[in-house]
């Protein structure tokens, strides 16, 4: 039996994806925006129902290096992965998701 991929954080959450990308390119980061288009939502870390730490790659492919993105204050910072390719995850500091979508349904409360 195989699992199926989770779905790309564009189709989760579209606005935020636009906003990485265009700061990613703001910062001069060409290929690191370009792989946001591919990032897969795994979810959110679950070590709290507060925790804003969003997974974007199987738990274990994160690095020790982090991206800040900030607009006045920090709004999302975005952790490597192991290879400095992609991004393992993101911590979601102040940034407005929206409505939880139906892709979903495990938003930590502190969220909306």
């Amino acid at each position: 039996m195989t699992e199926t991929e989770p779905p790309l954080l564009a189709d989760v959450y579209p606005e935020l994806v636009s906003f990485l990308d265009a700061a990613l390119v703001a910062e001069g980061e060409f290929t690191l925006a370009q792989a946001v288009a591919d990032l897969r939502f795994h979810g959110w870390c679950g070590c709290s129902q507060t925790c804003t730490y969003l997974r974007t790659a199987p738990v274990g492919n994160a690095d020790s290096a982090w991206i800040i993105l900030d607009d006045e204050e920090p709004r999302v910072w975005l952790q490597l992965d192991r290879d400095q390719g992609s991004f393992a995850g993101m911590e979601i500091c102040e940034f407005d998701l929206g409505p939880a979508p139906v892709l979903d349904l495990d938003r930590p409360s502190k969220m909306g």
